[in-house]
Formats: C-alpha cells, structure tokens, sequence
C-alpha cells in the first residue's frame, strides 16, 4: 500500500506543510501503471476535524483507477460517513478521532460490517 496526502488536489510533501505541483491524479496514474493495488488516501485539510471525508474526491479516484482499492483517510465523523463511502464502493476507511472523541464505537463497526 501507497500512502498519499491530499492538499486541493495536489500531493502534500514536507509534512504537510507544501502542495506539490503532483496532482493526486496524476500520481495514482502512475501508481496504477506500476502494479500498486492499494493506496492510503488522507485528505488533509479534512484530517481529524470530524467535518465528514472528501466524498467526491474518494468516489472520483476510485471511478477512475479502478485497478487501486482507495483507502479513506481524514474526516470520518459518524458511522453515516461509512455508510456513505461504502454506497460509493468505498471499502476501506481509516477511522481515528471519531472513535477517539465516541462518535464511533468499536462495537458500531462491528455491528456494521456483520450486517453489511
């Protein structure tokens, strides 16, 4: 798995701190052409604000690279979050501060994937 970090479209190096001029298209294209299958997807100006994850940005990246299973990365506030990715065939999620700050429950998730 590759991990990318997202800041308005385009990678963040440096810690977070500078935007390349790497689009994150144009990285999981090239990602793509060199086999990798997984790649680890954090958005983030959405990283622990618990303001929801980039929807569009997730769906878009997997529509088009559909060989890459993106996994979901910043902003996962409730278990509707999950659902929501998981109806955009989004099946993978990082989740941190909501189960941190209890707007998730271990036992939510796990109920969840039971039933899904």
């Amino acid at each position: 798995a590759v991990g990318i970090d997202i800041k308005d479209g385009f990678v963040a190096i440096r810690g977070w701190t500078e935007a390349s001029s790497l689009t994150c298209d144009a990285l999981c294209r090239r990602l793509a052409d060199t086999g990798v299958s997984t790649v680890i997807c954090t958005d983030i100006s959405r990283d622990a604000m618990l303001q929801g994850p980039s929807f569009e940005l997730y769906a878009e990246l997997q529509k088009r690279f559909p060989k890459i299973d993106v996994t979901v990365s910043g902003g996962i506030s409730s278990m509707d979050d999950i659902r929501k990715l998981d109806a955009l065939g989004l099946r993978k999620t990082i989740v941190g501060k909501a189960i941190y700050e209890k707007h998730i429950s271990l036992d939510d998730i796990r109920l969840w994937s039971q039933n899904a």
